[in-house]
């Protein structure tokens, strides 16, 4: 059976050690985390290495991303964020730095500047044996160019997000269009309304986990299955009413049940 991973985020509710204690006593197999966080990511690279998680992915930060395509100084500074993030799962034996390429409804269109930019940052990547896994968000112009430009062979390759592909893809699939070169994955759920990105867990929203299986048994993706949740924290009520355990064994019987579904 194939490997079932979760997010952490430094503003859990139960604490980030007790969570990676729980997650990995139930039968996770690995963790990745968002944003450029030193320190924390310092805390869980350690606390996988004591438990013997795995540390898959870092998410690179996603904020000002469209300015990539605008280039000057705006792209260059997001070239700077990207290779921050690139460097740090580098110092930490993190295979893959997950990064967008568009976001909201308003991505500028693909640009020989920002191609540019983009390209120094997967070199960049190359040189410190990183795997860039371009995430599907809005827009497929963006990242079908991306693959276009850059073979299956080299270090680009695709994060397939489901929750993404319910809320934000009006219909289209992507794994039957880049699912060859399908690295990483998030799993979670929503009630399948355009731009509203819920992050629940599988089964808890609208979402057919069924046709989830059978795009990951068709396209022959044997990796880890990755939640990608709204993690219980201050000021939120999704999941509040949960223990540790039970909201740890929840997230797991949703994805145990979906890579059931998928082999």
């Amino acid at each position: 059976m194939r490997d079932i991973g979760i997010n952490v985020s430094p503003n859990i509710l139960y604490g980030v050690d007790p969570f990676m204690d729980c997650i990995k006593s139930t039968g996770f197999d690995a963790v990745f985390t968002y944003g450029n966080l030193p320190d924390f990511i310092d805390h869980v690279a350690e606390k996988c290495a004591q438990l013997g998680l795995r540390y898959e992915a870092l998410h690179a930060p996603s904020d000002h991303i469209n300015d990539l395509w605008h280039g000057g100084e705006a792209g260059e500074n997001v070239v700077k964020m990207l290779c921050e993030s690139v460097d740090l799962a580098a110092a930490h034996g993190i295979s893959k730095v997950i990064v967008h390429v568009s976001s909201k409804e308003d991505c500028p269109h693909v640009t020989d500047a920002g191609l540019e930019l983009f390209d120094r940052f997967v070199k960049y990547a190359a040189e410190k044996d990183v795997i860039v896994a371009v995430e599907n968000q809005r827009k497929l112009g963006n990242i079908s160019t991306i693959f276009e430009i850059y073979p299956k062979e080299s270090n680009v390759a695709f994060c397939w997000d489901n929750g993404h592909e319910a809320c934000f893809a009006r219909g289209r699939e992507y794994l039957p269009l880049f699912g060859d070169r399908c690295v990483l994955t998030h799993i979670h759920d929503n009630n399948c309304i355009y731009n509203v990105d819920e992050h629940l867990l599988p089964y808890d929203g609208q979402i057919d986990f069924r046709r989830v299986a059978d795009l990951l048994h068709a396209s022959g993706y044997k990796g880890t299955l990755m939640l990608e949740t709204d993690l219980p924290h201050e000021g939120s009520e999704k999941y509040a009413d949960l223990s540790l355990e039970q909201f740890v064994s929840k997230a797991f019987a949703a994805i145990n049940r979906l890579r059931i579904l998928s082999e």
